[in-house]
């Protein structure tokens, strides 16, 4: 079944990033950050903040900060007006070039290649590292006290934030855990081997997993009513998978390409990709 998204913003070229907080989407285009509004897609604000354009920048909000990574560097803006706050190295080259990141009200954590993970104190912009895995992390979200991480060889890793050790371990596959979404007391991870997991975040336990949800690589959306979204931009697919029983509810054909970023919103799924000139929009209705 076909449902075509609704162009909410045009900018005219490729968004790299972004992030929906509040009535906003703070977003990454060429060298700009761009503030829209999440639901006219009029442009509030922008600032030219790089020297280049990129589309391998990441972008997350927390906190009424931004915080961006761009290769080796982690820059952190002011969430309201868009200004520069601090920008650092945390590596050298391809060996040591950020993977992932997640943040809390303490702390911004990157993963460095090669499985390094970084965490820059809020405040006094204090860094503090550790070695917790062989093998990269690129997938990282906050967990109450801990991270919660995805290896590139198929691992799901409990690390303690304070300590930055590694506290339990589950092996999944072999193949990267490239996604992780936590709703409620249910964890969901996805595999680049094409497999969908519900795990028990307090037991470290698969509950239930679902094979080839796409032929090639998606990342969790986000939750909307009874179902887990997914997304495959090489697959040009969205999914809707039920949170209980895992089975599909509905299959989405719609254009994407290579890489982007699909975040839910209340009743609505904000998507970019390499093929969309800024941030498209698909008003969720599991009924229709």
């Amino acid at each position: 079944m076909n449902k075509p998204t609704e162009r909410l913003a045009d900018l005219g070229g490729a968004v790299a990033d972004f992030a929906v907080t509040g009535q906003h989407i703070d977003c990454i285009f060429g060298r700009e950050l761009i503030k829209l509004h999440k639901n006219t897609g009029d442009i509030l604000l922008r600032r030219t903040v790089f020297e280049k354009d990129g589309l391998s920048r990441k972008l997350i909000a927390q906190g009424g900060e931004l915080f961006v990574y761009d290769f080796c560097t982690l820059h952190i803006f002011r969430q309201d007006d868009l200004e520069p706050l601090w920008s650092r190295r945390l590596g050298e080259d391809l060996t040591s070039d950020i993977c992932g990141m997640a943040a809390d009200k303490s702390a911004v954590y990157c993963s460095i290649r090669n499985g390094k993970l970084t965490a820059v104190d809020r405040k006094n912009r204090e860094i503090r590292e550790a070695q917790v895995s062989n093998s990269s992390i690129w997938s990282v979200i906050v967990y109450g006290s801990d991270l919660l991480c995805g290896t590139v060889d198929g691992r799901l890793l409990l690390i303690d934030k304070g300590s930055l050790t590694v506290k339990r371990e589950l092996a999944l596959g072999k193949k990267n855990i490239a996604s992780l979404l936590v709703h409620g007391d249910t964890l969901y991870a996805a595999g680049q081997d094409g497999r969908l997991f519900k795990i028990s975040p307090e037991d470290f336990a698969v509950l239930a997993q679902r094979r080839n949800v796409h032929k090639k690589m998606f990342r969790l959306a986000g939750v909307y009513g009874d179902a887990v979204v997914t997304v495959s931009h090489p697959c040009s697919e969205i999914a809707f998978w039920h949170r209980d029983s895992m089975e599909m509810i509905r299959l989405l054909s719609v254009p994407l390409e290579l890489s982007g970023r699909a975040v839910i919103d209340e009743d609505r799924l904000y998507v970019s990709s390499r093929n969309i000139p800024g941030i498209d929009v698909l008003r969720l209705d599991l009924t229709s």
